[in-house]
């Protein structure tokens, strides 16, 4: 039987481990703007208000404003959790170490976003629903309230299926909070991605169910090596092998209906983050195929870092030709198949940090009340230069030209 401390001292070696993979991470792809899908927005909304999701802008309280440490913070303590997680359950704590390095997992954690707090939340509500009583309810109800950081990291609720009772507690937190899952039920084709998630079928469900779910097996198969869905695999010896119980074997029917679902909601449009929490949830599973095999396991462990750098390393350099005014420390790019364009496009826009200092000297001598505009930028990146305007100098109007 393991004490509650050896449990405890277990889950903090993974966490530093995680979080030192986190912060080389982040150090790698530089200082300047914020670097992420919603860091910019994000960090604006701590200041001025109005973000569609309250609960992420709460816990950047935790971090004084920055979403990059927030994402830092998070995804080490996923890692953490998954590897008590797991070994409650009796998969072992393998998962939390492979959580801790791959890829799919690490580039969440290094990015300013609602990403990984998002998983967060939800890890943590599963692990709290390993307590037993009344605590399965409360963990059910924290889980479900992610959506309210970022609706995400929904897929990874698969965890909750090995104590089913959580879903008792998730249920009514997701019909109270309906209304960040708007674009999943009641979808607006108009809206972008804040309006629908049915990307892969022009904005609504789609009226050839059988064609739509093939065409997201295609989007699986079309994914890149870093993505981690050759883990799967793994995943699946870990329940053959074990012959675990049916709430384990739950987690893995939902985790492989949730990764394809993902793929064939948002299609072409997907991007590989979008797979992160379902990826992160099957870990504990592929981690239970080596359990009891500590050299294979460390071997695995060891493999992932070579992905995970060669992700980061590559994106930092893209980021430096991008944005020169942003610091990166110049680490050589190490090779791996992996394209950064797509992840650069979501996560930031050229000559961002220019555009930030730009705001710092309009905000130094506009005169009250003047107008600023700016050429509109894909995904409203303009907001690099109009949300820093907007908390130096109130009185200032901005708009994007037409």
């Amino acid at each position: 039987m393991v004490s509650h401390y050896d449990e405890l001292r277990g889950a903090l070696r993974v966490l530093i481990f995680a979080l030192l993979i986190r912060v080389v991470g982040s150090w790698v792809l530089g200082e300047g703007a914020p670097f992420g899908p919603d860091g910019t927005g994000a960090e604006a909304a701590f200041h001025l208000g109005g973000h569609p999701y309250p609960l992420h802008i709460a816990m950047l309280h935790l971090t004084g404003g920055s979403a990059r440490a927030l994402s830092m913070a998070a995804g080490a303590l996923t890692a953490g959790m998954l590897w008590s997680w797991g070994r409650r359950v009796g998969l072992g704590g393998l998962g939390g170490w492979l959580v801790a390095v791959a890829p799919i997992c690490v580039l969440p954690g290094t990015l300013a976003g609602g990403d990984a707090p998002a998983l967060a939340v939800v890890v943590a509500g599963a692990w709290v629903s390993t307590i037993g009583g009344p605590w399965r309810f409360v963990g059910g109800a924290l889980a479900a309230a992610s959506v309210a950081v970022k609706p995400i990291a929904l897929p990874a609720m698969v965890l909750l299926l090995v104590r089913p009772a959580a879903l008792l507690g998730a249920l009514p937190v997701l019909l109270l909070l309906h209304g960040f899952t708007r674009p999943l039920w009641s979808p607006e084709p108009s809206s972008g991605l804040l309006g629908t998630w049915w990307t892969a079928s022009q904005g609504a469900p789609p009226s050839n169910w059988l064609q739509w779910g093939w065409a997201g097996l295609g989007h699986l198969a079309s994914l890149p090596v870093w993505a981690g869905l050759w883990l799967a695999a793994l995943a699946v010896c870990g329940v053959w092998l074990h012959r675990l119980e049916r709430g384990v074997i739950a987690l893995f029917v939902g985790a492989l209906l949730v990764t394809w679902g993902t793929a064939a909601l948002f299609g072409g449009r997907m991007e590989v983050r979008y797979l992160s929490a379902a990826i992160c949830a099957s870990l504990p599973l592929a981690g239970a195929a080596l359990r009891g095999r500590r050299a294979l396991g460390i071997g695995l462990v060891a493999l992932l870092l070579w992905p995970t750098a060669g992700v980061l390393t590559q994106l930092g350099e893209y980021r430096k030709a991008q944005d020169p005014l942003a610091w990166t420390p110049g680490v050589p790019a190490i090779w791996f198949p992996f394209d950064p364009r797509p992840i650069f496009d979501a996560c930031s826009t050229p000559d961002a940090t220019r555009m930030r200092l730009l705001a710092h000297q309009i905000a130094e001598v506009a005169p009250e009340g003047a107008t600023i505009t700016t050429p509109p930028r894909a995904d409203g990146r303009e907001g690099e230069l109009f949300w820093p305007l907007q908390i130096l100098r109130p009185d200032l109007k901005v708009r994007p030209t037409e």
